[in-house]
This record gives C-alpha cells, sequence and structure tokens, in this order.
C-alpha cells in the first residue's frame, strides 16, 4: 500500500504521464529492491552480511543519473530529429488509446 501511494503521490506532483506505469513497477519498486537489500542483508537483520547499504545507496544514485541523462539525451535527439509531439485529435482521445490501444479505465467502456 505504501508504494502505491508514493508512487501515485510523485506522479500526480512531478505530472509524470506514464500511461503504462512503467515508472511506478521499475522506478519506485525497483529503486526499493536496491535499497532494500542493503538493508536486509546486514548480518544484524538476519541476512548473510556482504551486502551494505551506502553501496547499494550509492549504485542506486549512480543509476538514476544515468538514466535520466541517457533520457535527457535520446529524448532531446527524438525531439530535435523527428518531433515526439502527439496531434491535438491524439491529445484529447489519449495516448492510452491512441498509441497503446488500451484504456485508462477499463472497466468503464
Amino acid at each position: 500500500g505504501l508504494f502505491v501511494w508514493l508512487f501515485t503521490f510523485v506522479q500526480n506532483r512531478l505530472k509524470i504521464d506514464d500511461v503504462l506505469g512503467v515508472w511506478s513497477l521499475h522506478g519506485v519498486c525497483g529503486l526499493w529492491g536496491a535499497l532494500a537489500a542493503g538493508i536486509f542483508g546486514l548480518k544484524a537483520f538476519g541476512g548473510v552480511g556482504g551486502v551494505r547499504f551506502i553501496s547499494q545507496f550509492i549504485g542506486s544514485a549512480v543509476a538514476i543519473m544515468l538514466a535520466l541523462t541517457a533520457g535527457f539525451v535520446i529524448y532531446g535527439a527524438l525531439k530535435l530529429f523527428i518531433g515526439i509531439r502527439l496531434t491535438e485529435e491524439q491529445e484529447y482521445e489519449g495516448a492510452d488509446l491512441t498509441i497503446h490501444r488500451i484504456s485508462a479505465t477499463p472497466k468503464y467502456d
């Protein structure tokens, strides 16, 4: 429940348009998995040791910076050379229907 609230809160606050929930699944849950290995891998918590929280934290921060940098470079190039903006009609219909052919609210269709 905490993760659902966290990624919904952050997604709404930052206005992240993530039709398929990729950010929440791979971003939030992946970060938690990386940090949890550092927390629960400690012998003090019943783990086998060898995994340190600080190294997991630094590795996660580096991975986030790498992903953000690569994203800005790749999407910047795409925007510059071919454009990534939807047409007004596609925006009105929503990317979930026009690109992915899925509904954001299937139970109401």
